[in-house]
């Protein structure tokens, strides 16, 4: 299944995150230096002269004999959505070859062909090996995709692409505010449980955080414990801690951690919710021998009823695969609110877009690879992709009329109840300075092991984001 870093960060395609990419930049002599800051960003547009007619169906000029490269991340999405765009790429364009590769080795398979200036059309950037967006972006590798954003949609009248997705749905591959990829997936980050075993026994979703405290005694005396989550990797548990801290101190908190402001870390809202996760540990509500598993191992325990609720994104389901019970009821909810005083309401979710797709500026058929994403954003593309992994996408309104399991149904009424209120704001460090997400994901392991207290967790943390901040060889964004 799919392949883990030991601390991945906040979306899926930081989840999955790799050490083994910096390893091989430190290396030298690529142009994937670890802390890039020239390039001056990408290209926008096809760089290749058009080789066919342009028009509303053909808006980049794609020619149609020109063979597409495409490389997609195989992990537990699979790759089987993706042969599906191919085939639609293949039938407006039948005498296109289109190659195909599904592998977990982003960085072993891409890096030389970036280096020899040889790079696919479009590709996944997501795994255990994804490359570094933001290195990508600073030395000129990747499209601006805007040109993509204005071209007509596939298949839905009188809109463009752009006016197709949901709000906020590029923010994670917005780079000095433009867009350098499309962030496909539509991860709804939340707190997972089995609605048949709670209806069962009477315990409602928590609400706030002395609702959860007190559903853990209740879980605790029918000997369930109320808590386990992905021990080897807790960037699991970034994915709670950020929507918690933006909900009782409001987006402005987080864009102070973006923008490496002086304290950022110890504000009153993320201390807050740093000694809340700590009582979480204290109290004795995480599952036993939740820090040395798997995610594999623990979403398995979790669905064996070892522990009442974990936290995940919406690929969760695709992943648990046959592990999964069928009589299972997968409910997701939002992170609880801290107390009355938050700033944003419980309704609030981080529907963070992950499963980065991006067009090389390099590429030999960078029309075809914006035709392709073309194609993933249309209305077919998206619900296929739905129905594959169960998992939504960007593009709004694309599942609303889509026949859904009970697991898309819960995700899609959390998104709807999100977009009816003030929306929890992507947070941007995690692709903006990756040294800085590893160093927050390694103590939050730390800090849920009981052996960091809040404040120390804020320390070393806030250490880091000064030394990140200091570093003249990091570029700096800000938002």
């Amino acid at each position: 299944m799919t392949q883990h870093r030991r601390y991945a960060g906040f979306d899926r395609r930081e989840l999955l995150r790799r050490a083994a990419f910096l390893a091989a930049a430190a290396g030298g002599g690529t142009v994937f230096g670890a802390c890039a800051t020239g390039g001056g960003g990408g290209t926008t547009g096809p760089t290749k002269k058009p080789g066919g007619k342009v028009d509303a169906n053909n808006p980049f000029g794609v020619d149609p004999k020109a063979p597409l490269d495409v490389v997609i991340f195989k992990g537990g999405f699979s790759d089987e959505y993706a042969k599906y765009h191919e085939a639609m790429y293949k039938k407006r364009y039948p005498e296109s070859e289109v190659k195909h590769l599904g592998t977990q080795d982003i960085t072993p398979q891409l890096q030389p062909r970036f280096v020899n200036g040889t790079p696919p059309d479009v590709f996944d950037n997501s795994g255990a090996q994804d490359l570094d967006t933001a290195t990508l972006v600073n030395q000129g590798q990747l499209l601006d995709i805007t040109p993509l954003l204005d071209a007509p949609s596939w298949d839905i009248p009188g809109k463009k692409v752009g006016e197709t997705l949901i709000e906020g749905a590029l923010d994670p591959l917005l780079f000095e505010d433009k867009p350098y990829g499309i962030p496909y997936a539509l991860n709804i980050n939340g707190l997972w449980h089995d609605g048949k075993l709670f209806e069962e026994n009477g315990w409602e979703t928590p609400e706030t955080w002395d609702d959860l405290m007190a559903l853990g005694e209740k879980t605790k005396a029918e000997g369930i414990p109320l808590w386990t989550y992905q021990g080897q990797y807790p960037g699991y548990m970034v994915s709670v801690f950020n929507p918690m801290v933006q909900k009782h101190g409001g987006n402005e908190v987080m864009k102070n951690i973006d923008n490496l402001e002086d304290g950022a870390w110890q504000q009153d809202a993320v201390l807050a919710v740093a000694e809340a996760f700590f009582e979480l540990k204290s109290k004795g509500y995480i599952m036993p021998g939740t820090a040395g598993l798997s995610h594999i191992q623990s979403q398995a325990a979790w669905a064996q009823h070892k522990a009442a609720i974990i936290p995940c994104g919406s690929w969760l389901k695709s992943e648990l695969g046959s592990q999964l019970p069928g009589d299972f009821e997968m409910t997701i909810a939002p992170t609880p609110s801290l107390d009355s005083s938050d700033k944003l309401p419980f309704d609030a979710v981080p529907y963070s877009p992950g499963e980065s797709f991006l067009v090389p500026s390099k590429a030999k058929n960078t029309a075809g690879g914006l035709e392709f994403l073309r194609i993933m954003l249309s209305a077919e593309g998206a619900q296929k992709f739905a129905e594959l992994t169960y998992t939504l996408t960007i593009v709004d309104g694309a599942h609303d009329s889509q026949d859904l399991d009970s697991t898309l149904e819960s995700s899609l009424e959390l998104v709807k109840a999100a977009q009816a209120v003030e929306r929890i704001e992507s947070p941007k460090y995690g692709t903006w300075y990756r040294p800085l997400q590893e160093e927050i994901e390694a103590a939050m392991g730390v800090l849920l092991t009981g052996k960091l207290d809040a404040r120390g967790f804020l320390e070393r943390v806030q250490k880091k984001a000064d030394a990140v901040k200091k570093d003249p060889k990091i570029k700096k964004f800000t938002r």
